[in-house]
């Protein structure tokens, strides 16, 4: 039995049960066509945050779907466990740093820092009412994942796709560590641009230059001009000299300078930003690093040495003002390049580094990306711009602890790497011993690697983890490619790149035949959500307050690929929505009692109502395939209130013990059922098991069945839309007119264009409306008469004076039936047998429209007018 809706009760069961009863588990020996979703590993850095619980329940959406679509659906529980935002964490937590403890000690923080929350993160999964298995359950710091990427190292070192060089990469000196051009965010800020004069070799003269970084005159290699700019272009080969430092460096043309900014000099420095390190290469610069690991001044600056880069900026500045050398200060706005970690700006060192290599197969990731399907399709185009703007290989090498070890010793005589045999996999090289004892070339002693791999090496390699690569080669030739790929749409450049990259080097094969990207909750607003700007919203209260099912109906009005703002308005709808959904079962509970489950002969009614249900499923299918869910949403939503509650359900109510209208009902309502489990699991898991299981016999609504009805009935569709209609405008009347839906009413006339096609449902019609009787007829005989007729007396009293009170009289005693409507004045015989003429202006009239003799009333709707006895 249904009994009162208790929204907390009811998720809590249903999440417990459907745990206990194991019914998301993939089944590996189902002979059902398998859909593997390559979910995204939640990292385990903490609170659960808009953007995640609502990407989930997209993700969700689709396991869901697909299970109804007779999919045995691989969607695992998972969560990414390494990188620099876990260490970060632990130091705030511990007040540490990753050098003031052992670094197997810091490790270990690590781990118990990310199990920590991911006990909690697994809570905040379930309550969500998301659908992962954790029968197939990973994280990437554990040692069976992290063997995967060592493999696939080991393999594409071997084939020379791997390289150690000493070259310039990001650097974050908060980190300490390596970025991959991905990893580098760009931000806004203020700045000063500094106008500094440099001399000339040649002479006493001096030539003006500005620049945002004067710390780094200390590694200034050379000044260049734009050719084509008549104002510097003379500069050409000539010498000039640094201030504070007295080095000499040559002025060369470079159509890349901008004559526009500053004076249209600058100075190209070792390294200060991209354009620098163009020029680096361009010319074959040599390479001084005037900044550290640590963000401080080297030894190059001189006295500025150990200084951090802003303590060092601001001394420089005033040593500048004091030889006179600073010509003004302006302050600007530049995009700078920042760790997307901590937004701390980056440095370009040169250090050896890591490298894989990425640009010889940008033609290769392309065309791979063809051979995906987008959703939406537009968002491919953010992975082509990206493949076609690579300069650089992937720098895969992180100075950090908490990650996957690269396996990897080095002679400490001649550098020479020996890498970890893969059967040694999973290999930490500071703790384990190397493949070989000595150096294979000189006999040198070997030391582990102490770096890491950027976190990307790991999570690119999902697909190949979760399709059993190198684990079961029967399991991988039948599981890979996957599905589909589910991810937001700021890390295509990242997580969508990488996988596609790597996949292609380590199989030849795309990782997934589809993507899913998704976009960004925003603030109300539109503005986005940062704790920072304090307008993150948790929603962790809203689910305690609102349900599960009320915040998946919030997130199924978000289309995929776009950013939206929260409303909580949608909440409280989306409460409305199911408590609607829930009351309308409880009707059919009602209805189906005792039920044997035989179709009967269906009213025009039924049949109307059964091909627009057969729309609504063909119509809610399709926008399923394509993912968009606010249209599917919409789409029931639209039937299920509308049409089958509104309308049909009202026509019904009379006769509901019939066999006809019960299995209509009992339909339509497991239909809805289904359909709505996607969005709503808990309330329709509530429902089915109260009344359609025992029809069915699956043990829960989501590993039952979608609907595939198939009804057409085009004379029932015209019949139902008339009666529906005219129903719908006499319910409105009674409300406007009676006060009360529910009033009875007389006799009722159809008339009309289409008023035949209300004849099979007269009595439906009269039920419906508590009618004495329903007609219908090609013509009504209505006429139009006066009912009432008074004498004004507010203009009559002056006009009449003493004997306005006969004429009263005398009005009231009048036959009102030979009275015409367009009557322009009545005579009548007063009590002195005076007779008197009424002009109509001192007279108050009512008319009517009669019907047989009864006051009635015209309702107009469309084509079609209804007659109503008052």
């Amino acid at each position: 039995m249904l009994g009162e809706y208790n929204q907390k009760e009811i998720e809590r069961k249903w999440q417990d049960w459907w745990e206990n009863e194991k019914i998301y588990h993939f089944d590996f020996n189902s002979t059902k066509p398998y859909y593997s979703i390559d979910n995204p590993p939640r990292y385990a850095s903490g609170a659960l945050h808009m953007g995640h619980a609502t990407h989930y329940t997209h993700i969700d959406f689709v396991a869901r779907y697909k299970r109804l679509r007779g999919y045995n659906v691989f969607f695992p529980l998972c969560f990414d466990v390494n990188g620099t935002p876990i260490e970060v964490n632990v130091e705030k937590k511990h007040g540490i740093t990753k050098k003031s403890v052992s670094r197997q000690e810091f490790i270990k923080l690590c781990s118990q820092f990310a199990e920590g929350n991911i006990g909690e993160m697994k809570r905040q999964f379930k309550i969500l009412g998301e659908s992962m298995d954790p029968s197939i359950y990973y994280q990437t710091d554990a040692e069976y994942y992290r063997r995967l990427t060592q493999i696939t190292f080991i393999r594409l070192f071997k084939r020379g796709d791997i390289y150690k060089g000493n070259a310039p990469v990001n650097w974050c000196p908060r980190c300490e560590t390596a970025l991959a051009d991905a990893e580098v965010e760009y931000r806004e800020r203020k700045t000063k641009l500094n106008y500094i004069k440099f001399r000339r070799a040649d002479s006493d003269e001096f030539v003006v230059i500005a620049t945002t970084r004067p710390e780094l005159l200390c590694t200034c290699q050379m000044v260049a001009v734009n050719p084509e700019d008549e104002h510097n272009y003379f500069l050409e080969g000539m010498e000039l000299v640094t201030p504070i430092y007295g080095k000499r460096v040559k002025v060369v043309g470079d159509e890349k300078v901008d004559p526009n900014f500053g004076t249209g000099i600058v100075m190209i420095c070792t390294i200060g930003d991209k354009d620098d390190l163009e020029w680096v290469h361009k010319y074959n610069l040599p390479v001084e690093m005037g900044i550290d690991r640590e963000g401080r001044m080297t030894e190059i600056a001189g006295k500025y040495r150990g200084m951090k880069i802003e303590e060092a900026r601001q001394a420089i500045i005033e040593d500048l003002k004091r030889e006179n050398l600073l010509v003004k200060q302006e302050e600007i706005t530049q995009n700078v390049g920042t760790c997307w970690r901590c937004h701390t700006p980056i440095e370009f060192l040169a250090l050896p580094q890591w490298f894989l290599k990425i640009l010889p197969y940008k033609d290769a990731v392309l065309a791979a990306a063809d051979k995906i399907v987008w959703h939406p399709d537009y968002m491919k185009i953010r992975l082509v711009n990206w493949v076609n703007s690579l300069t650089w290989d992937w720098v895969i090498s992180r100075q950090r602890y908490f990650a996957t070890p690269i396996p990897v010793w080095e002679c400490v005589k001649c550098g020479r790497a020996v890498v970890a045999e893969e059967s040694q996999c999973y290999v930490d090289p500071t703790i384990d011993r190397p493949p070989v004892e000595k150096c294979p070339d000189c006999g040198g002693e070997l030391h582990g690697s102490e770096e890491v791999f950027d976190t990307w090496m790991d999570s690119s390699i999902s697909p190949l983890y979760n399709a059993f690569w190198e684990r079961d080669s029967e399991k991988f030739s039948k599981y890979y490619p996957m599905s589909i790929r589910t991810q937001a749409h700021d890390i295509i450049r990242t997580w969508a790149y990488y996988t596609i990259l790597r996949c292609l080097q380590i199989t030849e094969n795309i990782p997934w035949y589809e993507i899913m990207v998704d976009g960004h909750i925003l603030a109300p607003d539109g503005t986005p959500m940062h704790a920072s700007a304090g307008n993150a919203i948790d929603p962790l209260p809203l689910l305690e307050k609102y349900g599960a099912d009320a915040w998946r109906y919030f997130c199924a009005k978000c289309s995929i690929g776009e950013d939206t703002p929260f409303q909580e308005k949608e909440l409280v709808h989306g409460s409305r929505f199911i408590n609607k959904f829930y009351n309308i079962n409880r009707f059919i509970e009602n209805a189906i009692r005792d039920w044997d489950g035989r179709q009967g002969t269906l009213a025009i009614e039924d049949r109307w109502i059964l091909a627009k249900y057969a729309k609504c499923v063909q119509e809610t299918t399709m926008h399923m395939e394509n993912f968009e869910f606010p249209r599917a949403l919409l789409t029931l939503e639209n039937f299920m209130w509308h049409e089958f509650a509104d309308h049909y359900i009202e026509m019904v109510k009379h006769r509901a013990s019939e066999e006809g209208a019960r299995w209509t009902l009992f339909t339509i309502g497991l239909g809805l059922t289904k359909m709505l489990s996607v969005f709503i699991p808990h309330v329709c898991e509530e429902v089915y098991q109260a009344l359609y299981r025992k029809f069915e016999g699956a043990n829960s609504v989501h590993i039952s069945t979608w609907p595939d009805f198939e009804f057409s009935d085009t004379d029932a569709e015209k019949q139902g839309e008339v009666v529906k209609e005219i129903i719908a405008g006499v319910r409105a009347w009674k409300v406007e007119k009676l006060g009360n839906v529910g009033a009875r009413m007389g006799n009722i006339l159809i008339t009309g264009a289409n008023a035949h096609l209300a004849s099979s449902v007269l009595t439906t019609i009269a039920k419906t409306l508590r009618a004495a009787s329903v007609s219908i007829s090609e013509r009504a005989e209505v006429e139009e008469r006066i009912v009432e007729i008074s004498l004004d007396m507010a203009k009559a009293g002056p006009h009449f004076k003493e004997k306005a009170g006969k004429i009263a009289k005398a009005l009231r005693e009048l036959d009102i039936n030979q009275i015409k409507p367009d009557f322009e004045n009545i005579e009548v015989k007063i009590e002195n047998g005076e007779i008197v003429r009424i002009e109509k202006a001192f007279l108050k009239a009512r008319k009517a429209i009669m019907l047989g003799g009864k006051e009635a009333e015209i309702i107009q709707i469309q084509d079609t007018a209804v007659i109503v006895e008052r």
